[in-house]
C-alpha cells in the first residue's frame, strides 16, 4: 500500500514539474507574431495590432522616450554570448557609460564622445539573452540618437552577426 501511495506522489510531482496538464501550456497563452490575424504584427504589449507599440529608447512599451532621465538605454537580443563590443552614436555627444549587462559581466568600458568600446580583460562574456546592454548619457536630441558602425565579438574574436532596430536594439542576425 505504501508503495501504491509513493508512485502517485512521484506522478503527481512529475506532472507538476513538467507542467502537464496545466493551463500554461494551453492555447490560451499569449498570442506570438505567428498567430495574429492577417495583416496585424504582435507589439510590446503582446497584443495583434496593425499598428502595434514599440519599445521606445528607455524601453517604455509605446512610450516616447521622455523616461530616460538623461539616459539613453541600448538593448541587446542575441542568441550568442557576447566577448566585446564597439559602436557609435550619431547626433549627440556620449558623456559617460554605465549599468547593464555590460557592467554586471565586469567588462572594461571606454567611450569618446561618439563611440563606445567595451571588452573583458579577464574573459568574461555577456550571456545570450535580451536585456540592456549598457546606458549612455549623452547631450542631444535622444529621438535622433541612433546607433551606428556596430562590432559584436564571440570569445574567439569573430564578429557576431548583428543588426540595429530601432536605433538602440541591437539584435542576432544568423
Amino acid at each position: 500500500m505504501m508503495k501504491i501511495i509513493i508512485l502517485h506522489i512521484e506522478i503527481l510531482l512529475f506532472l507538476f514539474i513538467t507542467g502537464c496538464g496545466s493551463e500554461s501550456n494551453s492555447s490560451t497563452s499569449s498570442p506570438t507574431s505567428g498567430n495574429c490575424p492577417n495583416g496585424q504584427s504582435l507589439g510590446c504589449d503582446d497584443n495583434c495590432s496593425l499598428s502595434p507599440p514599440e519599445n521606445d529608447v528607455c524601453g517604455i512599451c509605446g512610450g516616447d522616450g521622455s523616461t530616460c532621465e538623461d539616459l539613453w538605454n541600448v538593448f541587446y537580443d542575441v542568441d550568442v554570448p557576447i566577448a566585446g563590443f564597439q559602436f557609435g552614436v550619431n547626433e549627440g555627444n556620449i558623456i559617460n557609460t554605465s549599468d547593464g549587462a555590460t557592467t554586471e559581466a565586469g567588462f572594461s568600458v571606454s567611450n569618446s564622445s561618439s563611440t563606445v568600446l567595451a571588452f573583458s580583460l579577464l574573459g568574461a562574456i555577456i550571456p545570450s539573452g535580451a536585456g540592456i546592454l549598457i546606458s549612455l548619457e549623452i547631450e542631444g536630441d535622444s529621438n535622433l540618437f541612433c546607433i551606428k558602425d556596430l562590432v559584436l565579438s564571440n570569445i574567439d574574436g569573430e564578429s557576431i552577426p548583428a543588426i540595429i532596430e530601432n536605433c538602440n536594439t541591437i539584435k542576432y542576425s544568423e
